[in-house]
């Protein structure tokens, strides 16, 4: 199962962090300071697991309203990851 871990960045912003089983980041979000949203991404592991390493085809951020929306999508993308990781089911 994915690590879910969440910190303060030095210049006080929020972030949620999802590692794998080899400790490298597969997605995260923060909230930037001074702002009531939240900012999604996937790293490039993810984005190369879908042929998608190029930076061009790496989607933008994606907004979020809240922590607990943010964290959600994060731990399903992670999930989904580890299962084609894995080549289990969906």
């Amino acid at each position: 199962m994915p690590a879910v871990v969440t910190t303060i960045d030095d210049d006080g912003a929020q972030r949620i962090s999802v590692f794998d089983a080899d400790r490298a980041e597969d997605c995260g979000a923060f909230q930037p300071v001074y702002r009531p949203y939240w900012l999604m991404y996937v790293t490039k592991t993810i984005a190369e697991a879908v042929d998608r390493s190029q930076p061009t085809l790496i989607p933008h951020r994606l907004q979020l309203a809240a922590q607990q929306d943010a964290r959600q999508w994060l731990e399903l993308i992670a999930g989904l990851y580890l299962k084609a990781a894995n080549h289990e089911p969906a």
